[in-house]
């Protein structure tokens, strides 16, 4: 009886033993899996907070932007230059009538003094280091109507439209050069590299449908539509983060 008791007794304190590494295994998953999640929630956290930051950076660019543009704007009024801005795109527009006769590339007078009055602004704002951190590239965009040209050139029999509004862009580029002893050259954004740049799009970026308003506008209407499309257009891009960066942070 002795040893019967002794063997259950044996048995009792074994199964003891067992229930309680159990229980101690499981309490110990159980914290395991608490730790984890705590630090994927963490995590999650974290990286949305990243992102969060990196969406207010950009809307405080395009803040700053806007506020470049409506400075541009008022101080060019007071030298007696009308520009059309655009806040929520970026844009600051010069009608390129009177800075350039029909078909030509050649700048007048006149052009000449509002594009070297707009060089020194950008040598006078564009150092700001609000702006300089808020913008990216500044293209230079010549733009014409959709009417075809058919002018004789040095380098080629004939110029498109396409090859006008490009020389207007590299003319106009070279006139804010002139105007700023080339000190715009050294204009830079905060990735070390220059912040303006140029291009040509002809009638491809219309801001009055040409086709469109023909069919039931005046000749004046269309005319005035027309000369709507042709301009020298200045696009401020904004800085923005750089994405892949932030998908290996979101992968992390």
């Amino acid at each position: 009886m002795l040893i019967g008791r002794k063997k259950h007794e044996e048995n009792g304190s074994d199964d003891g033993h067992y229930y309680i590494s159990i229980s101690d295994l499981m309490t110990s998953l159980l914290f395991i899996f608490i730790l984890i999640l705590s630090y994927v929630m963490l995590s999650f956290v974290k990286k949305e907070d990243e992102l969060s930051n990196e969406i207010k950076k950009i809307e405080q660019n395009i803040e700053y932007r806007g506020e470049l543009l409506q400075n541009f704007k008022e101080e060019l009024l007071g030298k007696d230059i009308s520009v059309e801005i655009d806040k929520e795109n970026g844009n600051m527009r010069l009608k390129s009538d009177l800075l350039f006769k029909s078909g030509s590339a050649d700048i007048s007078i006149e052009g000449k003094r509002q594009i070297g009055e707009i060089a020194k602004l950008f040598m006078l704002k564009l150092i700001d280091e609000k702006y300089k951190i808020a913008i990216d590239t500044v293209f230079i965009e010549g733009h014409t109507d959709s009417i075809p040209i058919r002018v004789s050139n040095s380098c080629r029999d004939l110029w498109s439209n396409k090859e006008l509004s490009a020389q207007r862009a590299i003319n106009t580029y070279s006139e804010m050069q002139v105007a700023t002893d080339h000190e715009i050259n050294n204009l830079k954004n905060i990735k070390n590299k220059h912040l303006l740049s140029y291009s040509g799009y002809a009638d491809n970026r219309q801001l009055c449908n040409e086709m469109q308003i023909e069919k039931n506008a005046t000749v004046e209407e269309f005319d005035m539509c027309k000369s709507k499309n042709r301009r020298i257009e200045f696009y401020f891009t904004v800085n923005t983060p750089d994405t892949k960066k932030m998908k290996e942070k979101i992968s992390d």
